[in-house]
């Protein structure tokens, strides 16, 4: 094997090693202009690069009885993380194009990209166990507020990485959830 193909294999190792995803399952609270509507658990994917995170929820639907709509999927990339008190913080306030979903049940049926760029305000919270995330839609006569809480599959018990399986834990999942 030449030089340039070892320095490549090194390259692409590197870039793998400094990349994690993990996928959350979520629950949902939506609303839309403050009324509540049903929802289906949801997968959330958080993808790590550096310190810059992408978040993306796909095959959104607004649920309201049996009527659904589907929105599509609703992705952010390259937001700075801030890791503090045990977990990270995104935040990102700024417009964004919901691309169609590919869930064949609704193949040509997704809003999302109809509606072009939407002003988007996201907050998440996550640890590898947990995360929380607030999503805000607001739009010419409609206001969308999506509340999301999930764990990852593979759930221990020392969330907050301190080696203890205590009540500082506990106290860790509580603050995701109250937003502290």
């Amino acid at each position: 094997m030449n030089m340039r193909k070892v320095f490549a294999l090194l390259a692409a190792i590197s870039c793998v090693m400094a990349m994690s995803a993990k996928t959350y399952t979520c629950h949902l609270k939506v609303t839309v202009n403050d009324m509540p509507t049903e929802q289906d658990e949801v997968l959330v994917e958080v993808n790590k690069s550096d310190n810059t995170y992408d978040l993306s929820l796909k095959n959104f639907c607004l649920v309201a009885g049996e009527n659904v709509i589907p929105v599509g999927n609703i992705a952010v990339s390259g937001v700075e993380g801030v890791d503090q008190y045990g977990y990270t913080t995104i935040k990102l306030n700024a417009p964004v194009e919901i691309t169609a979903g590919d869930d064949p049940t609704y193949a040509g049926m997704w809003l999302g990209p109809n509606l072009g760029e939407v002003p988007l305000d996201l907050t998440a919270r996550f640890t590898d166990t947990a995360m929380d995330a607030s999503i805000d839609i607001e739009m010419p006569g409609m206001a969308i507020g999506v509340s999301i809480f999930g764990i990852a599959p593979t759930l221990k018990g020392d969330v907050n990485d301190d080696n203890l399986v205590n009540i500082g834990d506990i106290n860790t999942i509580i603050g995701i959830i109250l937003g502290n």
